[in-house]
């Protein structure tokens, strides 16, 4: 049987308002690192429960209890690939903050709960609110005007580059993508991010306006 979610339509600047809404209440000093382990430790009275091989048996970093109490992580990516962990953790906040009715709903509570979810839900919407999920990590880790400030702090690295560019008359829009790559670069570790989740911000920002 199907399991038939719920899960609606959330554009960008909805769950971009959610996230900020988060960091105000949990982030109040706006420190950077965002504390998210801190945060999900203590403020939501979360519970952090690895499981080994997680990711490797079940492909999926974490997830949640239907109770929003728990979260369950790959107990690699806790101990050895912390940037992955803490976009996990942000991740799963993010179901709290977006989804929490429809969490509530179903039936999840351990491993083996959560594979019978698996096997039931609706695929399009369990990637829909998937997506949505990933959307929140990434506006909770990386703020807009810290995000902002990090562009224009770091541009000036990128000078030797676009001056070689421009020299040999490559156009801005052949290098301006390599530029923002090499900017995430740069600003991920501020963060405490991947690089990747740097750049997707730098583009849905479009701060790449800012790169001359």
């Amino acid at each position: 049987m199907i399991e038939q979610l719920g899960v609606g339509f959330l554009p960008y600047h909805v769950i971009a308002k959610r996230a900020d809404d988060f960091l105000r209440q949990y982030n109040p000093l706006n420190d950077i690192p965002v504390p998210i382990e801190e945060i999900a430790e203590f403020s939501p009275n979360l519970e952090i429960i690895p499981i080994p091989n997680l990711q490797k048996n079940f492909e999926v970093e974490g997830f949640i209890s239907s109770d929003l109490k728990c979260i369950y992580i790959d107990q690699f990516s806790l101990s050895e690939r912390p940037t992955r962990y803490r976009f996990t953790l942000a991740h799963e906040i993010g179901h709290i903050f977006l989804h929490r009715q429809i969490f509530q709903k179903v039936n999840v509570s351990s491993l083996e709960s959560w594979k019978r979810f698996m096997e039931e839900v609706d695929e399009r919407e369990y990637n829909r609110m998937e997506f949505q999920g990933y959307a929140f990590g990434g506006f909770a880790l990386v703020p807009s005007n810290e995000l902002e400030n990090g562009v224009r702090r770091n541009l000036k690295e990128l000078t030797p580059y676009i001056n070689a560019c421009k020299e040999t008359e490559i156009v801005r829009d052949d290098y301006v993508s390599y530029a923002v790559d090499l900017l995430a670069s740069l600003i991920a570790p501020t963060f405490d991010v991947s690089t990747e989740v740097v750049e997707r911000r730098i583009r849905y920002e479009k701060l790449e306006r800012l790169i001359p």
